[in-house]
């Protein structure tokens, strides 16, 4: 078994579990116990977990969520990049959902030289952002409001969204990788996000690619549920591979070009 496929049989288990041991780990997977404290190791690098005597838990932070104003300072010229290489995927008198989140909230900035946009979100910002612009009628989800994110969620806003069916979803992550698929670090945003993807003919991802192979929470999605992938040019080789057998469309924004090129894989 590789190291990789341990890792995340590990994540898995303590997403279940919210602890486990070393000793539990070594008689599943069948390897030594110094092999698995080097998984450990690995796993608390990449801030998914947390050392215990003997084993590990959850690491906490993960169980919250950032700020948007915290959110909004990482990756900017990424995101921006991003933004600016998305546009050309709308035309004018199309329907849209956009969901929550820094990303997601830049590219609304990049809409307001849309015509005749029907665009329905879950994130206040965006809807304030975009409220005035005269070409872009707005829908609000409905839902709870979480404090600090600015996002809505929960039961009327996933209700409110089986009744609509839009041209294309914007949906971001926290986490995406061949293996573990599209992640997020917040439970309560599993349904909306699956909600949304259901309701749209093409379903696009956005994620900036600091955000490639990192372990969120909880998978909402499979890398084969997207037709266009949208990130940066930090991307992997190995993943422009991965899009390619799978026949996904992927977008790479130069973080240094004011025109960010497409590639494509099919």
């Amino acid at each position: 078994m590789l190291s990789a496929e341990r890792r995340r049989l590990i994540q898995q288990k303590l997403e279940r579990e919210g602890v486990v041991k070393i000793s539990d780990l070594t008689g599943e997977l069948g390897v030594s116990a110094m092999t698995i404290r080097r998984d450990l190791d690995q796993l608390e690098q990449e801030m998914a977990i947390r050392r215990t005597h003997g084993g590990a838990m959850l690491n906490p932070s993960r169980l919250r969520e950032s700020p948007l104003r915290e959110k909004e300072i990482r990756n900017g010229q990424a995101k921006e990049a991003m933004a600016r290489a998305a546009l050309p995927l709308l035309r004018s008198g199309e329907s849209i959902i956009l969901d929550a989140g820094s990303t997601l909230l830049t590219f609304a900035r990049e809409l307001k030289q849309m015509q005749d946009l029907l665009l329905v979100t879950n994130d206040i910002k965006i809807a304030v952002e975009l409220g005035d612009e005269e070409g872009i009628r707005v829908i609000l989800t409905g839902g709870e409001l979480k404090p600090h994110v600015y996002s809505l969620e929960g039961y009327f806003g996933e209700t409110m969204l089986k009744d609509l069916q839009v041209d294309t979803a914007f949906v971001g992550c926290d986490g995406f990788s061949r293996e573990g698929g599209i992640q997020t670090n917040s439970l309560p945003k599993v349904k909306m996000k699956q909600a949304m993807l259901k309701r749209a003919g093409r379903r696009v991802l956005m994620a900036d690619a600091s955000k490639l192979n990192q372990p969120g929470l909880v998978r909402f999605a499979s890398l084969e549920e997207f037709q266009v992938i949208i990130t940066d040019d930090r991307v992997t080789d190995d993943f422009r591979e991965v899009c390619e057998e799978l026949e996904i469309q992927l977008i790479v924004a130069d973080r240094g070009d004011e025109r960010p090129g497409l590639e494509r894989s099919h």
